[in-house]
Parts: structure tokens; sequence; C-alpha cells
């Protein structure tokens, strides 16, 4: 009966440990990478949300009475199944406050 040497076995295993610490280095990277994403998306319909009231006050010279009003006069588009948005106006000389919190 032939014996096995710890070198020929930590020599075949090395590869096959490398291989599973690569696979698993690649899904922590793609998962960071999707919140990554998920993170630059609220900032830009907070962007666009922000540009659109700049716009209706330099055009109007009132901020705009609701998100629907920027919805229907300047085209703002946001996902209502991805995000809650909370659109405040108390006055037409008053920047409205305007909160995004993303759907889980």
């Amino acid at each position: 009966m032939k014996r096995i040497s710890v070198r020929k076995i930590l020599s075949a295993s090395i590869p096959i440990v490398l291989f599973i610490v690569m696979i698993v280095w690649l899904v922590f990277g793609i998962s960071n990478t999707n919140s990554a994403v998920d993170a630059n998306e609220l900032d830009s319909v907070k962007t666009t949300i922000e540009n659109g009231i700049t716009i209706c006050y330099a055009i109007e010279g009132v901020y705009p009475e609701s998100l629907e009003y920027l919805k229907e006069n300047y085209g703002v588009n946001v996902d209502n199944s991805r995000y809650i948005v909370h659109y405040e106006c108390i006055a037409a000389n008053i920047r409205p406050t305007v909160t995004i919190i993303e759907r889980r």
C-alpha cells in the first residue's frame, strides 16, 4: 500500500482553495457593486427633483406646489414602485423640502 505524502496533498489542494477564495471574492465584489449602483440611482432621483424645482422657480418665479406639478410640467419622473417621495411645500417663495426613501 502506497503512502500519500503531505506535500502531494498540499500541492493538489492549493489550487482548489485558491479557486474557492476567488469565487467568494467575486460574489462579494458583485454585491458591493449593486449597492453602489442603488446609491447612485437614489442620488440621481434626488438631483432630478431638485433640478426640476430650481428650473420651475427660474421660469415661473414661484416654487412648484407639488411633485405632480413637476411631473406634468417639467418631465420629472420618479419610479413610485422603488421610491417613496415626501414633497412638502410651505409657501410659493420658500424652497420645498424633499425626502426620498428607497422601498425595500
